[in-house]
């Protein structure tokens, strides 16, 4: 047993997560990627280059080789780490599952997809400031739909009720950089004992240059909503 949070996400629950989702040339982060469920899907659907998280040793080494293990703990992954990627897609532990949605959409680079399984009552439920946030997001920048209970049939089998939200983090994702990371080779880089991707200086410039255009971004998409909304009351 892997921890009372390892729920291998089944193939059909997977398929509907993504079923409008284009997968095929994106780069995309699994930040709690467990043995590797949705990493094979994401690699079969045609994406670019599949970056994961994954706290368990033991699911890391039965993740090498599928993916780019970017870290362990994804609540310790920063902007900058992930400042390139097109879409997040987790199944989160359900424990901490409102840390690593809002965790996702405040590392996430403008135009990002954010892709989350819940639990449905968090939704519901909104008696938390985090799931009140949460709940925020979903109303501006997404949707949420109950699964119902999808994992009865699963690996590992719950009834707990399943829900699923989609975020689209507003900004644009375009930026002169386009294309840099695919250049970059990880499989070909030194690793550290831990099978973490080493430091490198110039990726790092690259990625604190992106941030920094998405945030502009998001400040000039801000400004935008704040005028269309007081327009007409402030003249």
């Amino acid at each position: 047993m892997f921890g009372i949070d390892f729920y291998p996400s089944p193939l059909p629950v997977i398929e509907k997560m993504l079923a409008v989702v284009p997968i095929a040339g994106k780069t995309i982060l699994e930040p709690s990627a467990g043995s590797g469920n949705i990493v094979d899907y994401l690699n079969t659907a045609g994406a670019k280059k599949v970056l994961a998280c994954e706290i368990d040793s033991r699911l890391r080494k039965i993740l090498s080789g599928k993916c780019d293990i970017i870290g362990h703990d994804f609540l310790e992954v920063t902007a900058l780490d992930v400042s390139h990627i097109d879409i997040i897609v987790m199944n989160p532990p359900f424990s901490k599952q409102e840390e690593h949605i809002m965790h996702a959409w405040d590392i996430a680079p403008a135009g990002c997809q954010i892709v989350s399984l819940c639990n449905n009552s968090m939704l519901d439920n909104r008696y938390s400031r985090s799931r009140t946030d949460i709940g925020k997001l979903v109303k501006d920048f997404g949707r949420s739909e109950n699964f119902g209970d999808c994992f009865t049939q699963a690996e590992r089998k719950t009834g707990v009720e399943v829900g699923c939200v989609w975020l689209h983090k507003p900004g644009s994702a375009e930026n002169e950089f386009d294309g840099y990371f695919d250049l970059y080779d990880y499989e070909q880089d030194a690793v550290n004992q831990s099978g973490i991707v080493r430091y490198d200086f110039v990726q790092d410039i690259v990625s604190r240059y992106v941030e920094a255009v998405s945030m502009f971004d998001e400040v000039d998409a801000s400004n935008k909503r704040i005028n269309t909304t007081i327009k007409g009351v402030v003249e």
